[in-house]
């Protein structure tokens, strides 16, 4: 078993808190791109195209996000792509309709790399009913030049604004001067490192640069990476909020409690909900039963870990 584990130098941010609670779910709003990085993950189905889901369920309205929302149980939404900036006028739209249907403290996060977009829309955005805006840059000269423009959105902004990229372990020096250009510029309160999946659509272009794929669907190296640039980063600005998430936490945290959460409210009786969120149907007589019980087939046992919880006996 692995022995990654999430680092954490300060505060975690609201965003991530709710995720690793299971509490948000993920609107993959278009596929469309204006970069084509070469560790993108994003699949050969979605890539490119205007193409919109919410926790990998196709949806074509609001009203089909809002019930997918309300069957998952979420407190916020992460809105992610492709670049979720091309589709500009969707985004607002959706931001504004849950915010309005939940309140303003449903949480909503937006991952962009808008660095690359010039002053115009980075004054758009300045409006956005959002609560964290979370950038994708890894080029120090591409920050340098947008420096200005990022510390004006900073200011005039009513959300909070973080880096959050992947920690690839040719690019330690890259990301360090990022972190340094934006921190000390003020226009960062927190730092995501990602450990780098692999998938079916990347993993050639990782391979040709010469990246090495672990068993785990990983590249190696990259956990590692994460931590050296946390201890860094840390050891230089001691009041930063550095936020290191290995792969496994998506399977095992993000998509599995938010799976628990919503099978233990929609199950049936003499359902079993397993700790990784999937559902066991038709318990026989005599499994899993309760002391107090001579028979679970009128039980519903839910697992969490090595620990269970009645949820209804009838």
């Amino acid at each position: 078993m692995s022995n990654k584990r999430n680092r954490v130098w300060g505060r975690i941010p609201t965003g991530c808190q709710l995720c690793l609670r299971g509490m948000k779910s993920v609107l993959f709003v278009t596929g469309l791109c204006n970069v084509n990085c070469f560790y993108c993950p994003i699949s050969i189905e979605r890539k490119g195209r205007d193409v919109c889901y919410i926790n990998d369920i196709p949806v074509t309205s609001i009203a089909n996000i809002v019930k997918e929302i309300d069957n998952s149980f979420s407190q916020g939404i992460a809105i992610t792509g492709g670049e979720p900036f091309l589709v500009y006028d969707r985004v607002v739209e959706i931001c504004r309709a849950l915010k309005s249907i939940y309140g303003q403290e449903f949480h909503i996060h937006v991952y962009t790399n808008i660095a690359n977009y010039g002053d115009k829309v980075l004054r758009k955005l300045s409006y956005l009913p959002i609560d964290e805006l979370r950038l994708h840059i890894i080029d120090p000269k591409l920050v340098e030049t947008r420096r200005i423009s990022l510390k004006w959105l900073r200011r005039n902004a009513s959300f909070n604004i973080g880096l959050e990229v992947p920690a690839l372990p040719d690019k330690v020096r890259d990301i360090l001067r990022v972190i340094e250009i934006l921190y000390e510029s003020e226009v960062i309160e927190f730092v995501n490192l990602n450990e780098v999946d692999v998938s079916e659509s990347n993993v050639q272009n990782l391979i040709k640069r010469g990246y090495v794929i672990d068993s785990d669907g990983t590249v190696r190296g990259s956990y590692e990476a994460a931590c050296k640039i946390l201890e860094l980063v840390s050891s230089k600005f001691n009041d930063i909020n550095i936020h290191v998430c290995c792969s496994c936490t998506k399977d095992l945290t993000q998509i599995g409690l938010r799976y628990f959460v919503k099978n233990i409210m929609f199950s049936r009786m003499c359902s079993l909900i397993e700790s990784d969120g999937t559902t066991v149907e038709g318990l026989s007589d005599g499994l899993h039963v309760h002391p107090s019980r001579s028979k679970s087939g009128f039980v519903r046992v839910l697992f969490k870990g090595n620990r269970f919880l009645i949820l209804e006996v009838s």
